[in-house]
């Protein structure tokens, strides 16, 4: 960060940006398992899942306003909504869908990058492109192994992406902290 301290504030937002990305991904896992499994919780994990936008959207509000806000809320619910197509079209071997929802997955991501990159002076666009890559990335290898019945991968896959989600945070974090004290 820059700095050799770091104030309670800003701690307390790292802390926060980190509970609501670790909770992205572990809802995210638990929706795809409820549903690659037809488990009977998938109604109430779904309801779970999508409710993470919206947390994330009345931190970030604070910080740059609800129309970002409200962008960075978008972003996730298009990303979680086509995520659940995504399953569907891998459980019926539908490889043309599935390939079309893959290239808009990784779209919604660039055009978050870029988005970031123009909110942020300190944030990096090639930075944003790489973790959110990664997040589609390892999301969707983690259906894949959880479809073949792979579940050792599952799980070492779901730890990559919880990792990722701690960059995630973290950067995001950094931005905004920079942007209010740098």
């Amino acid at each position: 960060m820059g700095t050799d301290t770091i104030t309670t504030g800003q701690l307390n937002l790292i802390k926060e940006l980190r509970k609501f990305w670790e909770q992205q991904v572990m809802w995210m896992r638990l929706f795809i398992i409820s549903k690659v499994e037809g488990l009977n919780d998938l109604e109430y994990v779904t309801q779970r899942l999508f409710s993470n936008p919206q947390d994330f959207f009345y931190l970030l509000r604070v910080f740059f306003g609800d129309a970002q806000a409200e962008r960075f809320a978008r972003f996730l619910t298009f990303h979680m909504s086509n995520i659940n197509k995504l399953i569907d079209a891998l459980k019926n071997n539908d490889r043309e869908t599935a390939d079309m929802l893959t290239v808009q997955l990784n779209q919604n991501a660039r055009e978050m990058a870029s988005f970031f990159a123009q909110m942020n002076p300190f944030w990096e666009e090639e930075q944003w492109s790489q973790l959110l890559y990664n997040l589609v990335t390892l999301t969707i290898n983690q259906i894949v192994s959880r479809l073949a019945g792979n579940y050792a991968d599952d799980i070492m896959t779901f730890d990559k992406n919880d990792e990722n989600a701690y960059k995630i945070a973290d950067y995001l974090a950094n931005g905004i902290i920079y942007s209010f004290t740098g």
